[in-house]
């Protein structure tokens, strides 16, 4: 079905608090029905901007008017990638992953020591903590193993307190999630190492994602008709706010550097 008219339309991973925030700041109607129906509306020129999760080689949204469009990478749904403290990895890559995590992977993973001698025999405890509102495992299950079911052996949807216990008590333990551990557990640094793709391993941190360097991630952006950019203004001077950064955070995405949003008020005023 398609989106109602609308000024802004997205993902309807922002429905609800995030939505009203945003109309009452920006004296905008929102419309969050969801990425097709958005899309569908910003290239019939039915809203003036859409906010949508963009997946890896998506082509961007653009209007059958041929406008320009302007865009802004608001934030980001990333899997961090957790292990027990005592764990003598020092990096995964995507490859390790699907081994560790995928029913269909060629070669399954099932101690540390069946990933490089240097680790510890040791069974391996995978799980996944994506809250209700996040992508994490959505995120994870698309990129890394496109599509592809889990093992048998995973623990999936466990809440944030299993996979503290999990990451204090366990030392195969290896938990997916939305954002660092707060507690106990060691953060590895990711490396895409596809073909063709960097073999360089990257922490999460919010530089790392917001340059598009760590590569679990799908960016949240914004697209702009240029022709409505004035009459968006206080509505996207809002979305660029520590405010709206908060509110993404709460949802467990990662929202762009500080200075990057300054950035981005400051292209608003050049136009």
């Amino acid at each position: 079905m398609l989106a109602a008219a609308a000024d802004i339309s997205g993902t309807d991973l922002l429905a609800g608090a995030f939505a009203k925030k945003l109309e009452a700041a920006g004296a905008v109607s929102a419309d969050f029905s969801g990425t097709l129906p958005s899309r569908q509306a910003f290239a019939a020129g039915r809203v003036g901007a859409v906010i949508l999760m963009m997946r890896e080689n998506e082509t961007a949204p653009a209007p059958a008017s041929k406008v320009p469009v302007e865009q802004f990478r608001l934030a980001s749904a990333v899997g961090v990638v957790a292990v027990h403290a005592s764990n003598k990895m020092d990096q995964l890559t995507m490859e390790n992953l699907v081994a560790i995590f995928s029913r269909e992977a060629r070669s399954s993973a099932l101690n540390w020591n069946d990933l490089t001698t240097r680790a510890r025999s040791e069974i391996i405890t995978p799980a996944v903590c994506s809250p209700v509102g996040t992508l994490t495992l959505e995120v994870f299950q698309g990129l890394v193993m496109e599509g592809a079911p889990f093992r048998g052996d995973v623990r999936l949807r466990v809440d944030v307190a299993l996979a503290s216990d999990l990451l204090a008590s366990r030392a195969g333990a290896v938990v997916l999630m939305p954002r660092p551990p707060v507690g106990p557990g060691r953060v590895l640094p990711i490396a895409d190492g596809r073909a063709s793709r960097p073999a360089t391993a990257y922490f999460p941190d919010e530089n790392n994602v917001y340059n598009g360097d760590y590569p679990l991630q799908l960016p949240l952006v914004v697209y702009v008709r240029q022709d409505k950019l004035a009459a968006l203004k206080p509505a996207l001077r809002w979305l660029f706010s520590d405010e709206a950064a908060a509110l993404l955070e709460k949802q467990g995405l990662h929202p762009a550097p500080k200075a990057a949003r300054v950035r981005f008020a400051q292209r608003l005023d050049t136009r």
